[in-house]
């Protein structure tokens, strides 16, 4: 089953960046990325080349003008450019741990979808962790208790 990973983001490279990262420690390769892109700067796009180059799994940036708050348009073109048989949409900010898209993938029935949950961080521990570059995607249950 082709899959592919949908991460939308607006304007916050530096959780995207963390977000690329962790999905580049994934237990499986067998996953395209697609960025879909509301309308950021270039430091955006800066983050997402950056990361093509230094990666072995296919990554596409769809992106379009910034014009308000468009999440579910630049979601549904990135949809559009994928063939992929089951799709995952994720958030810019939303880091994997390192099974998440095999998880996915064990889960994956025809006409079926999955849900999932994610841990919220304090704004201050985003902050932290995000200027550290702290490896989010391999906490344990007791780092995140510690944290």
């Amino acid at each position: 089953m082709k899959t592919a990973v949908i991460v939308t983001t607006y304007n916050r490279p530096d959780a995207l960046d963390a977000v690329l990262t962790a999905y580049q420690a994934q237990s499986t390769r067998a996953f395209e990325i697609i960025v879909a892109d509301d309308g950021s700067t270039d430091e955006t796009r800066r983050v997402v080349d950056d990361f093509r180059r230094r990666t072995d799994i296919p990554v596409r940036h769809v992106w379009h003008e910034d014009q308000g708050f468009r999440a579910a348009a630049i979601r549904n073109r990135a949809l559009a450019a994928t063939q992929a048989d089951y799709v995952v949409f994720s958030d810019g900010d939303c880091v994997p741990a390192p099974d998440f898209v095999a998880h996915h993938q064990n889960l994956a029935e025809r006409g079926c979808f999955v849900a999932g949950n994610r841990i919220l961080l304090s704004s201050g521990f985003t902050q932290r962790a995000l200027a550290a570059k702290l490896p989010l995607h391999t906490f344990s249950s007791a780092a995140w208790l510690r944290a």
